[in-house]
């Protein structure tokens, strides 16, 4: 008890590593993610098909990952957490070095599939921070965790944008500073702080506990209204994500995008890209947390989820429509602090909510809907892309990205209803 109540004597340093790791590691997605189309396009992709193709290697990404989550957790929980941690670390360094070097298409798409090998420990490490963090830092601690991912979602465009933009350099250059910070907390992990054993031991074999986890938890009626809301939040808000440059783009230069062959190669457009996705991004990670700690003890994690899925929606449909950069900001800020709020919601509904027996696995495996959200709805802008015809004010076909997107967040408000429904079933 005594344990529970102060904590592991390294929790401040295990604390600091991870939250370090989580912001570093999408930090260097976020810039694949921003400037995958760019880079794609300076390789010769046609414009057309440049939002398909992105939509596609990031989903393969997720493809590739998803099914490694299960054994990463039963490794992690029957090995070493760190061994799961680091592995990812090295992975992700490898990728991201392939992606700076690469000059053709198929080494883009490679180099960004690959990434998927590095998925698996963010849940691991949402568990340690879950058992060795005092119990009156425990809800500070877990926040603080999840608005890593949003800010290093900020600061990995907003980096790219002042190297590419302000210094001339090449997208090698930010994607290497994304690299080198991998590689330091690779050594973090390894010498700064212990390796965390877990609090429930597991027995079996590496497939018998992860087959176990999956069942105990998709049994667990309080942690699948977690994981619908959670999927359903991914999957609207990153059908939005291959769009966003070229909707940018479309924003910034006009009627004449339609005659430009590569328009994300327009003077000041990449620019553009770095700074909207980045400061927006920063500003919704901010907002997130405070909206969370009013709205949660006002109105309930049920209620809260609700209405960001439906101020989600519309801003998704603001997106299509909004005629200049200023009003396109607004709408991107509000889906990057929907996105937050919503993780941040479902983290802590199955930290709270879930019977401690299997929390850590609830937690651990709290990315695989994430990971199907991101299949789901990467492939969906995918296939919405190719349904789209120019029109005015629609010059490069985004539309029916925007409004799948819309349809997918409205559909959350619904999931929202049945964590609002599973509200009395909270066990010890």
């Amino acid at each position: 008890m005594s344990r529970v109540r102060e904590g592991h004597p390294a929790w401040r340093r295990i604390v600091a590593v991870y939250i370090a790791v989580q912001f570093a590691e999408i930090f260097g997605v976020s810039m694949i993610y921003s400037y995958l189309p760019l880079a794609l396009e300076g390789t010769g992709v046609p414009i057309g098909d440049i939002a398909s193709l992105t939509g596609i290697a990031i989903a393969g990404l997720f493809v590739i990952g998803a099914p490694q989550v299960p054994i990463w957790l039963a490794i992690a929980e029957l090995r070493s957490r760190r061994l799961v941690i680091v592995r990812s670390g090295l992975i992700a360094l490898a990728a991201l070095v392939a992606f700076a070097v690469a000059d053709q298409a198929w080494q883009l798409v490679a180099a960004t599939v690959a990434l998927g090998f590095w998925l698996g420990n963010t849940g691991v490490m949402l568990a340690t921070i879950r058992e060795v963090a005092p119990a009156s830092e425990r809800a500070r601690v877990i926040s603080l965790f999840s608005a890593a991912a949003p800010m290093g979602f900020a600061a990995g465009p907003l980096l790219a944008a002042w190297l590419i933009g302000g210094l001339g350099l090449t997208l090698a250059a930010p994607i290497a500073v994304a690299a080198l910070l991998n590689g330091v907390l690779i050594l973090a992990n390894v010498v700064v702080i212990p390796d965390v054993r877990p609090t429930v031991q597991q027995r079996g074999s590496v497939l018998q506990v992860a087959k176990r986890g999956i069942v105990e938890v998709l049994t667990d009626p309080i942690a699948r209204a977690g994981y619908l809301v959670l999927m359903l939040a991914i999957a609207g808000e990153r059908m939005l994500r291959p769009a966003l440059p070229l909707r940018i783009a479309e924003v910034s230069i006009g009627p004449d995008v339609a005659g430009l062959a590569e328009p994300l190669a327009t003077p000041g457009v990449a620019g553009a890209v770095g700074l909207l996705i980045g400061l927006t991004a920063l500003a919704g990670a901010v907002a997130a947390p405070a909206i969370a700690f009013y709205a949660f003890r006002r109105i309930g994690i049920a209620r809260s989820a609700g209405a960001a899925f439906a101020a989600g929606a519309v801003a998704a449909v603001a997106l299509a429509v909004a005629p200049t950069l200023p009003l396109l900001a607004a709408a991107v800020t509000v889906i990057a602090a929907v996105s937050a709020l919503l993780q941040a919601a479902v983290f802590t509904w199955l930290a709270e909510r879930v019977a401690p027996a299997r929390r850590s696995a609830a937690l651990s495996l709290s990315l695989f809907p994430l990971y199907a959200g991101n299949v789901a709805g990467l492939a969906a802008a995918s296939i919405a892309a190719r349904t789209g015809s120019p029109r005015e004010g629609d010059l490069l076909a985004l539309t029916p990205i925007f409004a799948a997107s819309a349809l997918v967040l409205a559909a959350g408000v619904v999931s929202a209803a049945l964590l609002h429904r599973r509200r009395a079933t909270l066990r010890a």
